[in-house]
């Protein structure tokens, strides 16, 4: 597989297979016409090989420095993790870490697993940012640690208020709601 067909191939997959047409209620509140399950994607063994390659891919094209890679779980965990893999492949481990929505009540009680050491920039990572409050709620988090968000990747940007709300943060949609419907 040529890297450079990556993003393509990715765009495919996700109109593909993410992408449903009907009547659907969002975490938001909203009601849509169409729905984005990107587990479908990021669970399917091509799909997060790609998602792994075309984050990568925009971290260094972007020059992003990062020392882990993480965000809510559970959209967030096959990502970090396909990151995390494909990195070491390439000889620049980027570490996962996940965020809980809540702390444990058993164990360690913590809301991240595998927390990297205060002060290391770190990207944060989503399947689908429609308002941008989980999203945020976990980069709270982060910051709660004392880590520094060097950017938030999300694999399809809804368009609904999210990028206002990570408005702050270097926020990077690999692919946006408009560019996925308009292609078909």
């Amino acid at each position: 597989m040529r890297r450079v067909d990556t993003r393509k191939q990715l765009f495919e997959l996700i109109r593909k297979r993410a992408l449903i047409r009907g009547t659907f209620r969002l975490s938001s509140g909203a009601v849509s016409d169409h729905y984005f399950d990107c587990k479908l994607v990021t669970l399917d063994p091509e799909g997060i090989y790609l998602i792994g390659e075309v984050i990568l891919d925009q971290l260094e094209r972007e020059r992003i420095e990062a020392g882990a890679i993480g965000g809510p779980t559970i959209g967030a965990d096959p990502i970090a993790t396909a990151v995390a893999l494909r990195s070491r492949e390439r000889g620049r481990p980027l570490p996962a870490f996940l965020v809980r929505a809540g702390a444990k009540d058993h164990g360690t009680g913590r809301v991240l697993e595998n927390p990297p050491p205060a002060g290391t920039p770190v990207v944060v990572v989503e399947d689908v940012v429609t308002t941008g409050r989980s999203t945020l709620r976990a980069i709270q988090a982060c910051e709660k640690q004392g880590l520094k968000v060097a950017a938030v990747i999300c694999i399809v940007d809804r368009e609904q208020g999210g990028a206002e709300s990570l408005a702050s943060y270097r926020f990077m949609p690999l692919f946006r709601r408009t560019e996925l419907l308009a292609a078909g």
